[in-house]
């Protein structure tokens, strides 16, 4: 399990939530997006609709075979 936290500071659009649902979707590891209140799996557009913003901080949750490669995917869309 990979676990990294961090602020999103890009922009996040409802074209961004898109484009990192079918990021998550090419990885076999389980993803999850981590905050105060909520822990959305991030395979799924409602669930990032409903709870990420500009400038939160979160805990991005990676298990799998191809955990590192979704962490740091994650990262780079993110940040």
């Amino acid at each position: 399990m990979r676990v990294k936290d961090i602020k999103i500071t890009q922009d996040v659009s409802v074209t961004k939530l898109i484009e990192l649902t079918e990021a998550a979707n090419k990885f076999e590891s389980e993803i999850y997006i981590v905050g105060k209140h909520y822990k959305v799996d991030a395979k799924s557009l409602m669930g990032l609709l409903a709870t990420i913003r500009n400038e939160t901080e979160v805990t991005i949750l990676t298990k799998g075979e191809d955990e590192e490669e979704a962490i740091k995917e994650f990262m780079k869309l993110l940040l």
